[in-house]
């Protein structure tokens, strides 16, 4: 049998192991606790700043007509489409042999990277020297992400400045000012900073005839169309010449890709 003393010491052990074990239990409760309110700030930090790049994105994107962005994307356009032909949606002699019909959707960044890109050699090379003319038909594909409501507007916006032989001017800066196609960003103040952008645009002529029913006919007439031969994508180019028509090329297309077509209906 344990002595009085061994017992004492016995107690006082497991005395002094618990409250070791409660101070541990504590130092492990204040932490979690500390961490707790660290991880409430994080989320809530997070969730402000979620909140403001929603606000933020879904606000419409104004363009500014005298921006330094904005003066350098009309002097590339008035640079590119100086001295061709236009009338209407068609850029390009009359005259042209072949015809590349541009079926595509302003709000389309694949339309943007296409324009900007191959499409602008064409228009420099090709279009400019008269072998070629292009026509801009209306499809749309996403605008249906968040500017559902401004698709016909503004495809109708492009068409009313093609009436003061300009549409082209409007479609190139739409192109180079275009936002993010998850935004409802296109307006009537967006078009209209486009509009106003244009040098020669008789801008209250543009502003009443942009409403008129037979634009936003003849924006449907292209969409039917183009359903109609099985287009769903945008930009879908159709290349056509005394030949026959090329296959149809989806998506952003090349240089090369553009000119092999062109060659090949020539």
């Amino acid at each position: 049998m344990a002595s009085r003393k061994a017992q004492k010491d016995a107690a006082r052990d497991r005395r002094l192991a618990e409250e070791r074990a409660r101070a541990e239990r504590e130092r492990r409760t204040r932490r979690l606790r500390v961490v707790g309110g660290v991880v409430v700030v994080a989320v809530a930090l997070v969730a402000v700043a979620i909140a403001i790049s929603s606000s933020g994105s879904s606000s419409a994107k104004v363009v500014t007509p005298d921006s330094p962005a904005a003066k350098q994307a009309q002097a590339s356009v008035n640079s590119l489409l100086k001295g061709i032909p236009q009338q209407g949606n068609t850029l390009g002699s009359p005259s042209a042999k072949v015809t590349i019909t541009e079926y595509g959707d302003l709000v389309c960044p694949v339309c943007k990277s296409f324009a900007l890109g191959a499409g602008n050699q064409l228009i420099a090379n090709e279009v400019r020297s008269g072998k070629a003319k292009i026509v801009y038909k209306a499809l749309e594909t996403a605008s249906g992400t968040a500017n559902n409501s401004q698709f016909v507007p503004s495809q109708a916006a492009a068409l009313a400045a093609g009436e003061q032989k300009l549409g082209w001017n409007y479609i190139e800066l739409f192109y180079h000012e275009q936002g993010d196609e998850t935004t409802s960003y296109v307006n009537d103040n967006f078009l209209a900073g486009l509009a106003k952008q244009i040098s020669g645009l008789n801008y209250g002529q543009w502003s009443s005839t942009r409403g008129s029913s037979s634009l936003s006919e003849q924006v449907t007439k292209d969409m039917q169309a183009a359903q109609a031969a099985g287009y769903q994508s945008t930009p879908t180019i159709v290349v056509t010449g005394p030949k026959s028509q090329a296959q149809p090329i989806v998506g952003s297309a090349d240089y090369a890709s553009l000119q092999s077509a062109i060659k090949s209906v020539s």
